[in-house]
């Protein structure tokens, strides 16, 4: 190996060199190295990081996962590096299913959802950990895009992450390619996989099949549940006899009749058994062959239509008749339209004007989907929360509103003082010399540019004109910009320190909408990022805000 520096010089003294002392650490360094790969491939990790996944844990005992670690275990002594610092878990989670997100700027996104991986990545970029151990490349990674961040990370650290089942070092060039075409080759599969079973499952769905979760009336091998069905046509009835959905919920909560899934009763949940065709016999069909946009008001969009265009029915015995179900989708779609005609009588302005002072900008750590704001009756406070499936969203982070309002309203507070500081500038520049300042800077770019234009193609405005002068004139001109365009930049910060000073009483003095607007100004989002398990003390760093600026 190659260094280059003071040391490769022939007989140069290693201590003292024209003078100057060498430190020890210095004439033993190898920092700058031609075989790059090499260098870094010999570093010991001494807190490495493990990182473990299973896509499917049928019976949820981690067996698979607790092999893997085995494993890995077993690949940290082959290579000498110190014990695991954290490892990281993902059982029954996919690397290749998508999930719609919501960005800090409020456009969606599909991206998976695997917040270890996240948690991983953060941990090797802030030097928690210093290596990573991974299974292998199809449990790391089967979308390209999870790859390329972590090799971003690694490009960055210098870190290396290493494979169980085989050599793989993405620490080197070489590796991080053939992942990336092992990752290419997962991806294929995984399609490929998903692919079969989709078709298979339309073909169930068109044969008039029970296909994917068993509906809350209903066994596994098809037959009724007679003390469910009961319930399911209670809800049918009593919709359509005027009953709301959040009266629904809270009568069957009120007889202790258990949810589908052992809790309580919900209006999500109320409605998803109301706009279930599979309730009246239609077969129920949302895979990835529908061709429109599945999101519907009603539950028509979800019935499959066959060859004949109508509805296809299945083999299972209906709950409730036909006519039930469709005035129940006639009535949600009038419930609908009254509740807007009435959000425009108490709202004519078109505007969504918020109850809270930060919901709008918050924003779930997990999932990037907005929260939202309610009070919790039974301990007579207000919480932020991720709303969870009914919006898309995770539904895995909530905090109390109080602490994270008090901590965001210093924040705003600091923000505005910083940049209404007394020392930025007195406040007294009037616009109007800014404005004549910047017409004398575009004057001169004008002439700048014409005599620029004139000297290239030879007009006959400089025909007489030497090069020295050229030159010199065009060196008068930029010493002129230099110094109005300084001017221009003080009379900037003038007129921004008078502005934020504006904002400051604004903040200090102002009324909801007017704080609202100033929140906007100087965040475009705020993250909230999961606590842990349990109830932990409010920790104001996992309050991320995203600044405009």
């Amino acid at each position: 190996m190659t260094t280059f520096g003071a040391t490769a010089a022939e007989g140069v003294d290693a201590v003292s060199w024209d003078g100057v002392t060498i430190p020890e650490r210095v004439r033993n360094s190898t920092s700058v190295a031609l075989a790059v790969g090499g260098s870094l491939r010999a570093y010991v990790p001494q807190r490495p990081g493990c990182y473990l996944r299973t896509s499917r844990d049928r019976q949820g005992d981690e067996k698979s996962i607790g092999l893997q670690l085995d494993d890995a275990g077993a690949k940290l002594t082959a290579l000498g590096w110190a014990p695991f610092a954290e490892v990281y878990r993902e059982n029954d989670t996919s690397a290749f299913r998508k999930k719609r997100t919501v960005r800090a700027d409020g456009s969606a996104d599909w991206v998976v959802v695997r917040p270890e991986f996240r948690r991983m990545l953060g941990d090797l970029l802030s030097g928690r950990i210093d290596g990573v151990v991974f299974y292998d490349t199809d449990r790391l990674a089967r979308q390209p895009r999870d790859l390329e961040d972590l090799i971003d990370v690694i490009e960055y650290t210098k870190r290396p992450a290493v494979g169980v089942t085989g050599d793989l070092n993405l620490i080197s060039d070489a590796d991080r390619h053939m992942a990336r075409i092992l990752c290419i080759m997962a991806l294929k599969s995984s399609q490929d996989t998903s692919r079969r079973v989709a078709r298979n499952h339309l073909a169930d769905a068109a044969a008039g099949e029970l296909t994917g979760r068993t509906p809350y009336a209903w066994n596994p091998d098809g037959t009724l549940r007679p003390d469910r069905a009961r319930v399911a046509r209670h809800i049918f009835e009593q919709f359509t006899e005027g009953v709301s959905i959040t009266g629904i919920a809270r009568e069957l909560n009120r007889d202790k009749i258990p949810s589908p899934r052992g809790g309580k009763w919900a209006q999500p949940t109320v409605k998803a058994i109301l706009t279930n065709p599979r309730y009246c016999g239609f077969v129920s069909y949302q895979g990835k062959h529908r061709t429109e946009n599945q999101r519907q008001r009603d539950g028509w969009g979800r019935v499959l239509i066959g060859q004949d265009g109508l509805p296809v029915v299945g083999k299972w015995d209906p709950v409730i008749p036909r006519k039930l179900w469709a005035d129940t989708q006639l009535e949600l779609d009038h419930r609908r339209v009254l509740s807007t005609e009435k959000g425009i009588l108490r709202n004519p302005d078109g505007v969504n004007h918020r109850k809270y002072l930060f919901t709008g900008y918050l924003r779930c750590g997990i999932c990037r989907a907005p929260m939202s704001a309610k009070r919790v009756a039974q301990r007579g406070h207000v919480i932020y929360y991720c709303p969870g499936r009914a919006r898309n969203a995770c539904g895995k982070v909530s905090r109390r509103a109080e602490p994270v309002d008090e901590h965001l309203e210093k924040l705003v507070a600091e923000w505005v003082r910083g940049r209404a500081a007394p020392n930025l500038s007195d406040g007294t520049t009037a616009p109007e010399e800014l404005q004549d300042t910047q017409a004398r800077i575009s004057a001169i770019r004008t002439r700048k540019g014409n005599l620029v234009t004139a000297w290239a193609t030879g007009g006959e405005s400089v025909s007489d004109l030497r090069p020295g002068d050229y030159y010199q004139m065009i060196s008068t001109m930029n010493a002129e910009l230099d110094l109005l365009e300084r001017k221009a930049a003080e009379h900037a910060v003038a007129a921004n320190a008078t502005r934020y000073r504006d904002y400051a009483a604004e903040w200090s003095n102002g009324g909801f909408e007017q704080r609202r607007a100033l929140i906007g100004e100087i965040f475009t989002a705020i993250h909230v990022m999961p606590s842990g398990k349990g109830r932990a003390p409010f920790n104001p760093a996992h309050i991320c805000p995203v600044y405009a600026n």
